[in-house]
This record gives C-alpha cells, sequence and structure tokens, in this order.
C-alpha cells in the first residue's frame, strides 16, 4: 500500500510548480494567454480503467477555465510540450497543451511514481497513448489532452 509521496518527492514538486510558473511567464512574455492548473492529485489508471491514463484533479475553478477553453469555437488544444525530470523512481512533468491558432496553452504539472505506474506505462506501451485527463472533484466531466507521442511523458530512456 501506498503511504503517498515522502519529503524528498513534495521537495522536488515544488521545484516543478516554480517551474511551471517560469515558463507560463515565458509564455506570457511571448504573447500566449496561459492557463496554470494545480493539481490536488494525480493518479495514474490502467488500461482497463474508463479513464486510462494520468486522472489529474485540479480546482473547480481552474477546471472551469480550461472546459469554457477547450470548449470555445475554432480552438484546437492540439500541440504539446513535455518538461520531464526524473528522481528516485518518480518522474515530474509540466505539460504544455498549445492551441497556436487562439495563442492559448494549459500548463498540466503532474508526478508519478514509476513502480506504482506500472500498468498504467504497460497500457502506454500497448496503445502508444498517454492519455492527461483534468477534472474537478467531481468525476461527472473530464477534460482529456492527448498528446500524438506518449514518448515525452515516459520515464527517460523507455520508448
Amino acid at each position: 500500500m501506498s503511504q503517498g509521496p515522502d519529503e524528498t518527492v513534495m521537495n522536488f514538486w515544488d521545484e516543478v510548480i516554480t517551474d511551471m510558473e517560469a515558463t507560463a511567464a515565458e509564455y506570457r512574455d511571448n504573447g500566449w494567454d496561459v492557463i496554470e492548473v494545480h493539481p490536488g492529485d494525480v493518479t495514474p489508471l490502467p488500461p482497463d480503467h474508463e479513464r486510462f491514463g494520468l486522472d489529474i484533479l485540479v480546482p473547480d475553478d481552474e477546471f472551469d477555465t480550461v472546459s469554457e477553453a477547450v470548449e470555445t469555437e475554432g480552438t484546437s488544444f492540439d500541440s504539446f510540450e513535455v518538461f520531464r525530470a526524473s528522481t528516485g523512481g518518480t518522474v515530474f512533468l509540466v505539460v504544455a497543451v498549445e492551441d497556436k491558432n487562439s495563442g492559448q496553452v494549459v500548463l498540466v504539472p503532474a508526478f508519478y511514481a514509476v513502480r506504482e505506474a506500472s500498468d498504467t506505462l504497460a497500457g502506454v506501451r500497448e496503445r502508444d497513448e498517454l492519455p492527461i485527463n483534468l477534472r474537478p472533484l467531481s468525476v461527472d466531466e473530464v477534460v482529456a489532452f492527448e498528446p500524438a507521442d506518449p514518448g515525452p511523458l515516459l520515464p527517460p530512456g523507455e520508448k
């Protein structure tokens, strides 16, 4: 049974959030409209789950902002930049999901323990996809982003 992230992981997570904020500032300096999300929990879900991939719980107001941006006519969040680091068997990510036409970007920080995500990672190898599912506390709504290439989301050296 998992006991949650240890102190080293949480310290590194603080650095990831700082990196996301710096990335947001760079995007803004380049004229992008930036939406930052601040996950409350990240759970890797296996392929037999209805929401396979990374399940990311975000505050309701941030979910509403992302949902509205995605549902806006003419938007297409289909370009991805992934910033990845790995330490102590944990992969840390900042995923930038871009809509180049509207100049909007959603920044999603996440992390997962490789050992605890083994079923999810096996599913990625089978399906060649790793959806990123943002959801509010209720599971009634989900915004899913699906990078064309899941490789940058995997532990370094995989795929």
